[in-house]
C-alpha cells in the first residue's frame, strides 16, 4: 500500500478531517466551562462550589479514562463496512445527544452527576477513535500540520461555543428562563452531528482509495509487540503540562469573578475566550509548521518556556485588560505547546495499534484535567484563609509544571530503535 503523498492531504482536507473537533470539543468546553459551573452555582453550597464542581469533573474523567483505553483497543481490532473508527464516532455521538437532554431536565446536583458520567462515556466512545485518524490516514511529512488542524479544530470548536454559551446561559440568569439552557444545549448538538458528519464522510472517502496508509478493513501488522518504550515519561511530562493547562479552563470564571471581581463574568469569560482562542489558534498553526521542519521537541520547549514566563506574568496583573493581554500570550504558548506535542505522539504510536496508543496517550490527558479538578478543595481552604489566595497558588503550580514538563521531554526519541 504507497504512503499517501503531501497532494492528497491539502490544508482544505486536513480541517476536514479534524472537523468533528470542532463538534466534540465545542460541546465539551460549552458545557464544562459554562453550563456546569452556572448550574452548579445553582444547585452547590456556595462556600463549596469549588469542591462539587471539582467532584463533577474528576468523576467524569475517570470514567473517560478506562473508556478510552478498552475502546482504543477494539477500534484498532474492528472490521466493518465503516471502517474501525467512524461507526465509534457516530454511536458516541448519539448518546451523546442522549445525555443531552438529561442535563436539561436534572433538578438536582446528584442527577447531574450521574448524567455528566453517562455523557463523559459517550464522548470518549467517539473520540478516543478520532484521535487515531492522523495515525491511519496522514504521512509523516504532513503530521506536524495535521495535528496543528487537531488543535486549531478544538480550539475553533471550543471559543466559538463557549462564547455562544456564555451568551446563553448568560440570559439563563441563574436559574430563571429555563428555555435558554435548552437554546444552548440544542445548538450544541447540532454542531456536533454536523462536524461528525462531515469527518465520518472525509474517512470513507480516505480509505478506499489507494494513496491511504490503511485500506478498508486493512489492519496493518503492527512493527512492535508493545508501545513506545519512553511513553511513560512522555505520558508523565504531558500529565503536568495539561494539568496547568486545565487550571485556567475550570477556574476561569471563579477567577473573574472572585479575583478580578467582575459582575458579569460569564460573558466576559465569552469574550476574553475569543481573543486568548485566536492566540491559542495562531500558535498552533505556527507550531505544525516548525515543528515539521525543525523537530517538535524544540517547539515544545519554546511553548512551554513561554507559558511558565507568562503565567508568572499574570500574578500582578491589576485589570481586566492586563489580565486580557497577559492571558493571549499564555494562549499563544499553550497553541504552541499544544500542538507540537500531539505531533509529538502521534511520532511515537505502533502501527496497528493506533487508536489504543492515542487512548494510552489521552490518560496523560484525562489525567492532568482530573488533577487540576482535584485541585478545587485546595483553592476553596486557601480562599477562605485568605481572600483569592487560592488563585494565586494555583498560578505559582502551574508555572511549575510547565518547566517540570519541558524537562521530561529531553531524553524523550521517537525512533524506536533509539529509544
Amino acid at each position: 500500500m504507497s504512503t499517501p503523498t503531501y497532494s492528497t492531504w491539502t490544508n482544505l482536507a486536513l480541517l476536514r478531517l479534524n472537523a468533528f473537533g470542532v463538534g466534540i470539543n465545542g460541546f465539551y468546553l460549552a458545557i464544562d466551562t459554562v453550563v456546569l459551573p452556572v448550574l452548579v452555582l445553582i444547585l452547590a453550597p456556595e462556600a463549596l462550589k469549588n469542591t462539587y464542581l471539582a467532584a463533577l469533573g474528576l468523576s467524569g474523567l475517570l470514567v473517560a479514562g478506562v473508556i478510552q483505553v478498552v475502546i482504543g483497543r477494539l477500534s484498532d481490532r474492528t472490521q466493518s463496512p465503516l471502517g474501525r473508527r467512524v461507526p465509534y464516532l457516530l454511536a458516541g455521538s448519539a448518546l451523546i445527544s442522549v445525555g443531552m437532554v438529561g442535563i436539561g431536565f436534572a433538578p438536582t446536583f446528584w442527577l447531574l452527576f450521574g448524567v455528566w458520567l453517562f455523557i463523559q462515556a459517550n464522548i470518549n466512545v467517539s473520540y478516543g477513535p478520532y484521535q487515531a485518524l492522523i495515525q491511519d490516514l496522514v504521512p509523516g511529512s504532513r503530521t506536524g500540520v495535521a495535528s496543528a488542524f487537531k488543535i486549531l479544530a478544538d480550539v475553533i470548536g471550543g471559543v466559538a461555543f463557549i462564547k455562544i454559551s456564555s451568551v446563553f446561559m448568560g440570559w439563563y440568569d441563574f436559574g430563571d428562563s429555563i428555555e435558554w439552557l435548552w437554546i444552548t444545549l440544542g445548538v450544541l448538538g447540532i454542531n456536533l452531528f454536523v462536524a461528525a458528519g462531515i469527518t465520518s464522510f472525509t474517512v470513507l472517502s480516505r480509505q478506499n482509495k489507494p494513496d491511504s496508509e490503511a485500506a478498508l478493513g486493512d489492519v496493518p501488522v503492527p512493527k512492535s509487540s508493545g508501545l513506545h518504550p519512553q511513553l511513560t515519561q512522555f505520558l508523565i511530562s504531558r500529565w503536568l503540562m495539561v494539568t496547568a493547562i486545565v487550571v485556567f479552563q475550570t477556574y476561569g470564571l471563579f477567577f473573574l469573578r472572585d479575583k478580578v471581581g467582575l459582575d458579569a463574568p460569564v460573558q466576559a469569560l465569552g469574550n476574553m475566550v475569543l481573543v486568548v482562542g485566536g492566540a491559542v489558534a495562531v500558535g498552533a498553526y505556527l507550531a505544525g509548521w516548525f515543528s515539521d521542519r525543525i523537530g517538535r521537541k524544540p517547539v515544545i520547549l519554546a511553548g512551554a518556556a513561554g507559558a511558565t514566563i507568562s503565567t508568572i506574568a499574570i500574578l500582578w496583573a491589576g485589570s481586566v485588560t492586563e489580565v486580557l493581554v497577559i492571558a493571549t500570550f499564555i494562549g499563544f504558548s499553550v497553541g504552541t505547546l499544544l500542538s507540537s506535542n500531539w505531533a509529538l505522539a502521534n511520532e511515537m504510536g505502533t502501527a496497528g495499534k493506533e487508536a489504543l496508543h492515542m487512548g494510552v496517550v489521552n490518560l496523560a490527558t484525562i489525567a492532568g484535567a482530573a488533577s487540576a479538578k482535584l485541585l478545587g478543595p485546595g483553592v476553596d481552604l486557601l480562599n477562605r484563609a485568605s481572600p483569592a489566595s487560592g488563585y494565586s497558588a494555583l498560578l505559582i503550580g502551574c508555572a511549575i509544571f510547565f518547566v517540570l514538563g519541558g524537562i521530561l521531554l529531553l531524553p524523550v526519541k521517537t525512533n524506536l530503535d533509539q529509544a
